[in-house]
């Protein structure tokens, strides 16, 4: 008994939707749609960029520019010590130089520098991905990870500034 009360509704549904036999009719006379003559190409924002990231004992090889949109940054390990990468906004109004003396001297990135993301570390001869969208303007691309000596990466090298447009 039940079953055939829940299935009162739905055969009431049913009924009204065949009731409506002219509105059926008249969107049946629709004209078909025109075929579209070509779509726009996507806008630079939607753009796909990859970019390779090679890390070595204690460098980075990357292209100095990059397009801006979508960028991918594959980051893979050459070197034999544990290798990241961290992507950060450098303002117009400050400098690598400014950036590396508070890193060094504070063990900080400056209150005044946004940071757009950080991949984990990688071992020897792996490879990571850091997926992000980019502006036009400059960026730093650095490696946070102490070294086995106690020195930043960074002092030894691993870093590199590089320009979105």
């Amino acid at each position: 008994m039940r079953v055939a009360q829940s299935l009162c509704p739905l055969a009431a549904l049913a009924a009204l939707v065949l009731s409506l036999s002219p509105v059926r009719a008249a969107v049946s006379q629709v004209a078909p749609a025109k075929p579209v003559a070509s779509q726009p190409a996507p806008a630079a924002a939607n753009r796909v960029t990859y970019v390779p990231v090679k890390g070595v004992d204690y460098e980075f090889s990357a292209p100095d520019q990059v397009a801006s949109g979508i960028v991918v940054f594959n980051l893979t390990n050459a070197g034999a010590d544990l290798h990241a990468l961290a992507l950060l906004e450098l303002p117009a109004n400050h400098t690598l130089r400014e950036f590396l003396a508070m890193y060094h001297s504070k063990g900080i990135i400056p209150p005044w520098m946004p940071t757009l993301g950080q991949t984990g570390p990688i071992a020897a001869n792996a490879e990571t991905f850091l997926t992000v969208r980019m502006k036009p303007g400059r960026y730093i691309l650095a490696c946070l990870i102490p070294a086995r000596d106690g020195r930043a990466h960074t002092e030894k090298g691993m870093v590199k500034l590089i320009t979105v447009k």
